[in-house]
């Protein structure tokens, strides 16, 4: 079955658009203000907390270009990045990692142990973001300028999550407080500096000139990255070349765009999931088997051809296949007479064979899939109300509260390090719903996806055995619609090189490092 029901393209829409609030003129003139190799890098998300010790969304992906982390994952393999080397001790508990020396930060201060010290302990302090993840620091040693001696009150794969996530601030940044960062300013070691934030406007990056890793003759210099709300306006600028990468390009529009001499789509495999999750505690889908009929009733074959049109996969389970630790299944097939069979099993009356999905604005293809899903559930006698939220903070507000939550719940989810801990911790029992909007609480689960966490530090396929563990019980409990490992698709100007170095599918952002024409 063919289900297009995208928004069909309107006519050129002209240059001078309005970018909200920023007109296309206004921009022009922020271009011009130098004569440096310029990459306009139009976005459709105004993000809320730039503070890189709490942002833990979609802010990473500006972030990651002015901040850095110590060290680097790419292709399995731990590297160097603000450490050259590291060790640890105590089975795991202890890690000593050398600075690389020489680096400065963007107000001219030095890399040292001390600064490393201070972002860290601050990171773990503010107990917010991805403080998580090191919430067991319980000292840090600064034996030499050059030299940091993490110690942890449990083993902990260091190297993993400092390889992930953990950006560096600047002491004089930390010492400005959260309200300084939040505003948009910035202080990291990153290739560039955040010159300009106005908040659902406009973000400027200009290069550090004083990068330790240097620069060569046709890098980027300046990144102006615009909020441009309308997805049609988006793919015009990049039509037109008044911008150069565009993110978030939906799958329907990819053939046209490719066909343009002067576009380049990138469709490159990344560690992005998107999937339904599934309400364990809300009636009707607090039934088991009436769960186990939604999974027979999501069309996977006809979600992946015909609307996210090969840029994606049928996932494997809860944990991309490209990552280690990862566990195999059926994540379903689609049956209706089953599912209608599971139904009537379930002992649920018919008169409440009525769910709520929610879900939000900016996803076309989650939007397409659960319309699909719906026509689909109708057809066996399963009502379900679509409820649609334009803002994401409005849908996470909805989502985090039993009463206003849905029964089916969308995610889009990557994890903040190369490890399955994060893809699973989603699914950990919670008083109150951070993330955990399938509301599933199973404390043997909880116990295997902390004890995972822990062994990383120290034997790496134990962990994987208790994390598989941990995903067999997911798997059982039918928790979550898994539907679509999707690959990274951006649209950018033909001139620009170095596309698929730029995109490591352990980091959601773009590395505009790699960028140059």
């Amino acid at each position: 079955m063919t289900m297009d029901r995208r928004e069909i393209l309107k006519a050129a829409l002209g240059s001078s658009v309005a970018i909200a609030g920023l007109s296309w003129s206004s921009l022009q003139a922020v271009a011009q203000q130098a004569s440096q190799n310029t990459l306009t890098w139009i976005w459709d998300i105004a993000y809320q907390n730039m503070n890189p010790a709490i942002a833990n969304a979609a802010e990473p992906y500006v972030l990651g270009n002015v901040y850095e982390t110590l060290f680097a994952y790419k292709d399995g393999k731990i590297l160097p990045k603000l450490a050259t080397a590291w060790e640890s001790a105590e089975g795991g508990k202890t890690w000593t990692v050398k600075l690389r020396e020489g680096v400065k930060f963007h107000d001219g201060s030095p890399l040292n142990s001390a600064a490393v010290k201070k972002s860290f302990e601050y990171t773990r302090d503010l107990g917010k973001g991805k403080s998580y993840l090191i919430a067991g620091l319980e000292h840090v040693d600064t034996p030499d300028d050059l030299t940091v001696v993490f110690r942890f009150k449990d083993t902990i794969g260091f190297d993993l999550v400092a390889g992930g996530s953990g950006f560096v601030i600047g002491t004089a940044g930390i010492d400005k407080g959260d309200e300084w960062l939040n505003q948009g300013n910035a202080i990291g070691t990153g290739p560039y500096k955040l010159t300009e934030f106005q908040q659902g406007k406009l973000i400027v990056l200009d290069k550090f000139e004083d990068y330790w890793g240097g620069w060569e003759t046709g890098q980027i210099d300046r990144v102006l990255h615009p909020y441009v709300a309308e997805m049609s306006t988006r793919i015009q600028m990049v039509r037109s070349g008044e911008a150069n990468i565009a993110q978030r390009v939906p799958a329907s529009q990819i053939d046209s765009l490719e066909a343009l001499p002067n576009v380049s789509v990138a469709d490159i495999p990344s560690w992005r999931t998107q999937y339904y999750m599934i309400n364990t505690q809300k009636y009707p889908t607090d039934n088991l088997k009436f769960r186990q009929a939604l999974l027979s009733l999501w069309d996977h074959e006809s979600v992946l051809k015909h609307i996210f049109h090969g840029i994606a996969q049928k996932p494997v389970g809860p944990v991309v296949s490209t990552l280690w630790g990862h566990g195999t299944y059926d994540v379903g097939t689609f049956d209706p007479q089953k599912a209608l069979s599971l139904l009537e099993e379930s002992g649920i009356p018919k008169k409440d064979w009525k769910i709520k999905a929610l879900y939000y604005a900016g996803n076309q293809e989650q939007i397409d899939a659960i319309e699909l899903f719906r026509a689909n559930a109708e057809a066996v006698g399963l009502e379900v109300e679509l409820e649609l939220e334009a803002v994401a903070t409005t849908y996470n507000t909805k989502a985090r509260s039993l009463e206003t939550t849905g029964h089916l719940n969308a995610m889009v989810m990557w994890p903040s390090y190369p490890s399955p801990h994060d893809f699973l911790a989603m699914f950990k029992s919670e008083e109150k719903p951070v993330w955990n909007f399938s509301y599933y609480h199973d404390e043997e689960y909880d116990r295997l996806v902390g004890k995972g966490f822990k062994l990383e530090g120290a034997d790496k396929d134990a962990a994987a055995k208790d994390y598989i563990a941990a995903q067999d019980r997911l798997m059982q409990n039918a928790v979550t619609i898994f539907y679509a490992d999707v690959n990274r698709v951006a649209a950018y100007s033909s001139d620009i090189k170095g596309m698929e170095q730029a995109n490591n599918p352990a980091y959601e952002w773009i590395s505009l490092y790699s960028l140059s024409r």
